[in-house]
């Protein structure tokens, strides 16, 4: 008697095509996973090649710090700052334009037992191959992607302190007493730096990116330490998202020509804003700190201005504005305002310890010394009118709006003009 196939047919059919649906979605996920591998033209093939990469994500600080930590984990032993002193410069002291060699002499000639260190660019860039490009090479690969020198400088110091500890300053600093003798050289410290600025005025916004902000030209540091180590991961995010966005070049105020639309903001990207935020950050990450305040008094006067922070946070601007010594929140030590940018009356006290001359040639697109106001105006005219008369050839909106459309080849896309810088 005659049985037709009907179901089994049907059920075979069925069999076949979800085997088919799987295949292709397969297909399409491994397409889609290497298309959004793809989309980042930052990525060289070193990059993508190397097998230390496996795991990897310099897109994402998580996971940027997380490699950080394995391959360059923090000795918290009690023990001193190791005794180097870390200077750069682009070329050798032996090179007739080598500067400062008088400022230079201070730091070499009255600490004989620290080891003294000055670092040329090609030699700073061997050094952060031979030891990033086997273990986190997405270091390398972001350093490498900065535009430009200033940036660059930034993220050097902070890698060379992170790499070998002790002192960074910069070339344009006057030691005023030998290192061992500052109130931290003697005790179980791990990171040391001094208030940049602390401007109690109801418009600090005008002047500053932070009511209390931090300096960058010295500090001190154990090696591999938590702070330097989350500040690299933030950078290595920023600068990898950056060339994503196509917006690897760096703005400031001061920059003559620098679209914001297509840039991010150098405070934010290595300079005092990403700085500050990442030692308040790792400040408050720490439970039940021990805090010890030198001289609990503050130099505030009349009413409190600033911003409203977080209720949360223990450790914000209002707890070192005023400062008049040195406090230490577990490993860290902040030194009050002068005591690393002395004035020229040497009227700041005891904490005393570094003069600096404020060369600040990178405000000036790295190109010299920063001219003063009353000579630049007519310069800044001429480049305003300039910029506006370029932004009309490719930018569809012109001006200097937070999101604008702009010519990729034959076609305009909307730009996102505010990077989204978010504090650690």
């Amino acid at each position: 008697m005659y049985k037709p196939k009907t179901i089994h047919t049907t059920s075979r059919f069925r069999i076949y095509s979800v085997v088919f649906g799987l295949i292709v979605g397969y297909i399409l996920f491994l397409l889609n996973s290497y298309s959004s591998s793809a989309t980042s033209k930052a990525i060289s093939n070193f990059y993508r090649f190397n097998p230390h990469t496996r795991g990897a994500n310099p897109y994402n600080y998580k996971t940027t710090l997380e490699r950080l930590n394995t391959y360059f984990p923090y000795d918290n032993s009690p023990r001193r700052i190791d005794k180097n002193i870390i200077q750069m410069w682009k070329v050798p002291p032996t090179d007739p334009d080598f500067p400062h060699r008088d400022l230079v002499a201070t730091w070499k000639n009255e600490n004989p037992t620290y080891k003294y260190n000055l670092y040329t660019d090609d030699e700073i860039h061997e050094l952060l191959v031979m030891h990033f490009a086997n273990t986190v090479p997405e270091v390398v690969e972001a350093f490498d992607l900065m535009p430009n020198k200033i940036i660059q400088s930034d993220f050097s110091r902070y890698l060379l302190i992170f790499l070998y500890g002790g002192l960074y300053t910069d070339l344009d600093t006057k030691m005023q007493k030998p290192v061992d003798t500052w109130f931290d050289s003697d005790r179980n410290v791990g990171f040391v730096v001094a208030v940049e600025e602390d401007m109690n005025v109801e418009n600090w916004e005008h002047y500053m990116t932070r009511r209390v902000q931090f300096e960058q030209w010295t500090f001190k540091a154990k090696p591999r330490h938590p702070i330097l180590k989350k500040l690299i991961a933030k950078i290595v995010e920023t600068t990898f998202n950056a060339a994503k966005n196509h917006k690897l070049q760096a703005y400031y105020k001061d920059f003559h020509g620098v679209d914001r639309c297509n840039s991010i903001d150098i405070m934010e990207w290595t300079g005092p804003v990403v700085w500050t935020d990442t030692i308040y950050g790792h400040m408050n990450s720490i439970s039940n700190p021990t805090i010890v305040d030198i001289d609990s008094s503050r130099n505030v006067y009349g009413e409190l201005f600033g911003p409203e922070e977080d209720p949360s946070n223990l450790i914000t601007w209002k707890f070192f504005t005023g400062l008049v010594a040195p406090v230490m929140v577990d490993d860290v030590v902040i030194y009050p305002k002068l005591s690393f940018r002395e004035d020229n009356q040497n009227n700041c006290g005891k904490y005393c310890y570094v003069f600096h001359e404020f060369g600040g040639s990178w405000k000036n697109n790295g190109k010299g010394e920063v001219k003063q106001k009353e000579e630049e105006g007519e310069k800044n005219s001429n480049d305003d009118n300039e910029n506006k008369e370029g932004n009309n050839d490719e930018n569809k909106d012109g001006g200097n709006n937070e999101h604008r459309k702009v010519k990729r080849g034959e076609e305009y896309v909307e730009l996102d003009c505010t990077y989204p810088y978010k504090p650690l």
